[in-house]
């Protein structure tokens, strides 16, 4: 035994969600500067995991990996995040991952990502944030579906408008999704297949749209006919969070005046909601800023 760590990146929402041949699977959209750092340390005569009270799906997960490998000892686990929580930005998920990886560290134990999602599925829905590049994921089962691989240079300029949504309830809620909006979602997945085959970010950020619209009947974002009119504009794809509060523009990384449409996109969103409390995001594919 030693002492053990793990992290997890985060993600801004989803690229895509909905239901294909009534399974349930999202797109991932990882944003790794978001991250889950998890330190565990062993202690033999503890039985089962200590942590803060408010950390208690990263503590039952680690039960459950203990369970699985017939360990008996325990110790402590202490989780430290940037990922902002119930937004829709995998903050849960990616600390039950982080503290799956640095407890099986401490014991050195054979983890793998199937068995991470098929834990992490017992504990909630979880966001396929085991798998660092974007995939297409059962996030109900814990199953990977099909791995994409890394995104093409992006830039994202996204907005919260506050609140908190409680994952386990929303998903616990059945969605009634149309015939139309099942083809919507089977013609998303093959712009995403087409955007990474091709390197292409317009056909991605494609596919986020028409999932984003198709959202909007399950969980409407209030900014949303603003990121239309802007993501229009500057020829982008609208992200959303799915079961969350965030929504963004994503564009193309390669812009050759990136800097200046991110600085006009904040002048817009931060006018169209004067007064009203919001935070505004910034990431480009390997950084984050936040103002």
């Amino acid at each position: 035994m030693k002492l053990g760590k793990g992290s997890c990146n985060g993600t801004f929402g989803e690229l895509v969600q909905g239901i294909i041949n009534e399974r349930p699977f999202l797109i991932t959209l990882p944003i790794p500067s978001l991250r889950s750092k998890a330190r565990f340390v062993p202690e033999r005569a503890v039985s089962g995991i200590r942590v803060v009270d408010y950390k208690m799906k990263a503590k039952k997960a680690g039960e459950l990996l203990l369970q699985l490998f017939g360990i008996r000892g325990g110790g402590y686990l202490e989780i430290q995040s940037n990922i902002p929580a119930g937004k829709g930005m995998a903050s849960s998920s990616a600390d039950i991952v982080a503290a799956l990886r640095a407890i099986a560290d401490s014991f050195s134990l054979p983890l793998t990502n199937e068995i991470i999602s098929m834990i992490a599925a017992k504990v909630e829905p979880t966001d396929g944030v085991m798998y660092e590049e974007t995939v297409a994921y059962d996030y109900i089962n814990g199953q990977l579906i099909e791995s994409f691989g890394d995104l093409p240079p992006f830039i994202l300029v996204g907005i919260d408008l506050g609140g908190m949504i409680n994952t386990i309830e929303f998903n616990e809620v059945p969605k009634e999704y149309s015939q139309n909006d099942q083809q919507q979602f089977i013609k998303a997945f093959d712009l995403v297949t087409k955007g990474f085959k091709e390197k292409n970010l317009t056909y991605i950020g494609g596919a986020a749209t028409l999932s984003a619209r198709v959202n909007q009947k399950i969980l409407p974002k209030a900014v949303f006919p603003l990121l239309d009119q802007l993501a229009d504009c500057y020829q982008g794809g609208i992200v959303v969070a799915h079961s969350g509060t965030v929504a963004g523009i994503l564009l193309d990384g390669n812009l050759p005046n990136g800097d200046e449409v991110v600085k006009h996109l904040f002048r817009e969103m931060s006018l169209a909601f004067k007064g009203v409390p919001i935070n505004l995001f910034h990431y480009e594919s390997k950084e984050k800023i936040i103002i």
